[in-house]
């Protein structure tokens, strides 16, 4: 384990390497994640978000953080409540339907996940994925934009970065060496 290092840029509360590694720090805490090949990263400390663009940018995938819900955790399990987030989704987006709900994994934690259609402002339609998942500093949203015609195809991206999620709490992140033969 190690933290990041190599060819390193920063900005904002955020910082990449050129190994795709992305590490945004929130306070005490650390997230830390790949970004897939074919994508850059943009950075809006103002909206707490990262944005990471498909090259012909023909997808994007943003995570943002944000406070939880004071009514979005159940209780008992302290897992966030699906349909807590579905009307967040559905306030956000007010042409959205909802095509399949599910339950998406990063970094060791669950949280609802979501695909939808949805008209945008010039009226065409869009294929989205979103799944949010808890983290001591708020709420982390993985938001997936691409055609209807592509959504499959990058479906696999926003997966794989999710599933690459690693979360540092009160201090650094270690983060596993990478093979430089993948």
């Amino acid at each position: 384990m190690r933290a990041l290092e190599g060819h390193t840029h920063h900005i904002l509360g955020l910082s990449w390497s050129a190994d795709g590694r992305t590490l945004v720090t929130a306070g005490t805490n650390q997230f830390a994640f790949i970004v897939p090949r074919g994508y850059f990263v943009r950075a809006d400390e103002a909206k707490r978000e990262i944005r990471a663009v498909e090259v012909e940018d023909k997808c994007s995938i943003t995570v943002r953080l944000f406070s939880t819900p004071t009514n979005g955790v159940d209780e008992a399990t302290g897992q966030l409540k699906a349909e807590v987030f579905r009307e967040f989704l559905l306030q956000r987006f007010n042409t959205a339907r909802i095509t399949e709900t599910m339950t998406l994994n990063g970094g060791g934690r669950g949280g609802p996940g979501f695909d939808f259609t949805w008209k945008n402002d010039a009226g065409l339609t869009m294929q989205s994925r979103i799944a949010y998942l808890p983290t001591p500093a708020g709420v982390l949203e993985f938001f997936l934009l691409t055609s209807a015609a592509d959504a499959r195809e990058f479906r696999y991206a926003l997966n794989s970065l999710m599933l690459t999620l690693r979360v540092g709490e009160k201090g650094k992140i270690a983060l596993p060496q990478l093979s430089n033969k993948l």
